[in-house]
């Protein structure tokens, strides 16, 4: 059966998913302080298992939540790889690692840092972790249920044992999926801070409509094609301010950003991006190209018989019902 090209309402509410699931994995990264030193530590945890995340065999070996890499197989990160990567400014990268040093969730070694063991195995990591395992489970049962992910191969492998399920392996491939996401909110908007903050505007706006919501299918990427902005709910600063951990002077100050930039506006309630901003080429360019990354991360997890295991579970769950 061909299948034909993915209608744009879809690939309207998959971005709109994509961007609070990346949200809420930046959030859980963080050890419990804000956004920004959640997707630090991300990019360096990424880092360090650069060479397990190239190797299958070291990915299998290292899946299970009780199966932390060893230190020794970790990688060093520099400051200024880390600045380049997330471009952001040195100066911030080395004041923020050197406060995570300082409480321990960082080591500072010879050729850069990393992210030891030890706190990868603490019982809020390990709560973390699981709970990011489940939201990459439960957006890919999201995305079927749009018509989206039915061209992925299943390979006829093992599945996990249901007591060690796959975590770690999860994490790492749905950490790079956030870290691909890092480079185009910079590269449009100038500063990660002021994307962030974007992000979570239009997450605020659009989270509380349901997966068949996405505008009309066949009017492209005209203004006409997305939700209209009277559906979409305006977020106040304060809220913006609890949901990144960030405080509120520096968010307004991202806020009066966007508005000099016509990114978003101020209505009664709040502050809200609408549709016009949505239909600019580089918001256009996001929501395809994550396609192309949500795809990349799920045929990642079907090769290691992650995508069959959950399906199987599925299954087995209709069918005791």
């Amino acid at each position: 059966m061909v299948r034909g090209p993915t209608p744009h309402s879809s690939i309207r509410v998959a971005a709109r998913l994509a961007n609070g699931f990346a949200l809420d994995l930046v959030k859980l990264g963080g050890f419990g302080r804000d956004v920004i030193d959640g997707l630090l530590l991300c990019a360096i945890a990424q880092t360090n298992v650069s060479q397990i995340s190239r190797n299958s065999e070291l990915q299998l070996r290292y899946a299970a939540l009780d199966q932390p890499p060893p230190d020794d197989l970790r990688r060093p990160v520099s400051i200024s790889a880390l600045a380049n990567s997330l471009r952001v400014p040195f100066e911030t990268v080395r004041r923020r690692v050197a406060a995570l040093v300082e409480v321990g969730v960082v080591n500072s070694v010879p050729k850069g840092v990393i992210v030891p063991t030890a706190p990868l195995t603490s019982p809020f990591y390990r709560m973390a972790a699981e709970a990011q395992y489940n939201l990459v489970r439960n957006l890919y049962f999201r995305l079927r249920g749009i018509g989206l992910l039915d061209d992925l191969p299943e390979p006829d492998t093992p599945g996990f044992d249901p007591e060690k399920p796959p975590v770690r392996l999860v994490m790492r491939l749905s950490s790079d999926y956030l870290l691909r996401l890092a480079d185009p909110i910079t590269l449009y908007i100038g500063d990660l801070v002021t994307g962030l903050v974007l992000m979570d505007m239009i997450h605020a706006n659009t989270e509380h409509l349901p997966d068949t919501e996405g505008g009309e299918a066949d009017a492209g990427w005209s203004v006409e094609g997305f939700v209209p902005d009277e559906v979409r709910k305006p977020v106040r600063p304060t809220a913006l301010s609890e949901r990144l951990g960030i405080p509120p002077e520096t968010v307004r100050r991202h806020i009066q950003h966007l508005l000099d930039d016509d990114q978003c506006e101020r209505w009664e309630n709040g502050y809200l991006v609408p549709s016009r901003v949505l239909t600019r080429d580089p918001f256009v360019r996001y929501m395809v190209d994550n396609q192309s990354h949500v795809h990349r991360m799920y045929a990642g997890l079907a090769d290691f018989g992650v995508l069959a295991a959950w399906n199987r579970e599925i299954l087995s769950l209709k069918g005791a019902a």
